[in-house]
């Protein structure tokens, strides 16, 4: 049996928050969308494939979660070069070297905000 963390997490990661997304919720879907493409191509990848309006969503997700290094990361310029990429890459993966940084820092809001994640 899932728990209600599992549960609302894969939501987000799966069907984007859901039909009836929360503020939280959508924070969740838009950062896990970054995160995702991050670690499946790299964090210059998912910049340069993600539209302004998703990569702006992503960014409020992980300020949402208190990740306010990455969201600095991801509001900088980049460029198509490999020291931007090695560049985003280092410092993505020192705020956030596993998916269960992302998950805790979840939890945590969930915890003292549950009201923020649709039923």
């Amino acid at each position: 049996m899932l728990s209600r963390e599992d549960e609302i997490w894969n939501r987000a990661a799966l069907k984007a928050g859901g039909q009836n997304p929360a503020e939280g919720d959508v924070h969740l879907a838009s950062a896990l969308h970054l995160h995702s493409l991050a670690m499946n191509g790299g964090v210059l990848h998912a910049l340069q494939v993600l539209t302004d309006q998703q990569r702006l969503a992503a960014i409020d997700g992980y300020r949402y979660f208190g990740f306010h290094k990455v969201a600095d990361l991801l509001s900088e310029p980049f460029a198509d070069t490999d020291e931007d990429d090695k560049r985003l890459e280092n410092a993505y993966s020192i705020e956030i070297p596993l998916d269960e940084t992302l998950f805790n820092a979840f939890c945590v809001k969930y915890a003292v905000e549950p009201g923020a994640f649709a039923a």
